[in-house]
């Protein structure tokens, strides 16, 4: 974060930890820890345009998903679909500037992930009206301040988020070896959480320019 004061790695600004151990924790139902981090929809319910606030949270969807790929269609509950990545059906707007300023940022937040062998992180996008005005607190970035659309209809506010799931860690590893010997038969390539960390992060660069309409 000193290094890289535009990051778009969601900010973490505590860590709780229990002190004391139960059944729960032994057992693996219930964390030991847990994890504060910013809220990047805060000034929403203050807003009066808060009923406009759209939120997407985005990752690469060609990726196997058992719930979506081993269920008949019509057996799939929207419950279920709703649990996985979002879609967002339309395009950010942005200026040239601030399409090459985004996207080193998020080269740099990729690499360092990477570098990590985390996978499976993921996008999260909120868009509103342009006349909004929310609260920020702490160091202000474009994209936690809310940067204006080129088109002049939105501003948007985007975090990287979820990107704990590290390949080399020994659920990751377990996982992987179950989808592998799944894909004996079944050929459904690899999930997004088994994937190698180099390859999810192409595939989420590409799904991030593909989203986006640079404007000169």
């Amino acid at each position: 974060m000193r290094d890289h004061p535009d990051s778009v790695l969601v900010w973490i600004t505590d860590y709780v930890l229990s002190p004391y151990v139960t059944l729960g924790t032994l057992f693996g139902c219930t964390p030991a820890h847990h994890i504060v981090m910013e809220n990047i929809l805060l000034g929403k319910d203050e807003d009066p345009n808060g009923g406009q606030w759209e939120t997407y949270d985005l990752k690469p969807i060609d990726y196997f998903y058992p719930e979506r790929d081993l269920i008949p269609e019509p057996l799939v509950s929207e419950e279920t679909l709703n649990k996985l990545a979002d879609t967002f059906n339309d395009k950010l707007h942005l200026w040239k500037k601030d399409y090459d300023a985004f996207m080193q940022s998020l080269e740099a937040d990729t690499k360092f992930l990477g570098e990590a062998n985390a996978v499976d992180y993921s996008l999260f996008l909120v868009r509103m009206p342009a006349s909004s005005k929310p609260a920020i607190l702490g160091r202000h970035s474009p994209w936690r301040e809310g940067l204006p659309s080129a088109d002049g209809k939105w501003k948007y506010r985007a975090v990287i988020l979820d990107f704990f799931w590290a390949r080399h860690k020994f659920h990751a590893q377990a996982l992987s070896g179950a989808v592998q010997t799944f894909n004996v038969v079944g050929r459904k390539g690899p999930m997004s959480i088994t994937t190698t960390a180099g390859e999810y992060r192409e595939k989420f660069l590409t799904m991030v320019r593909e989203m986006i309409q640079v404007q000169q």
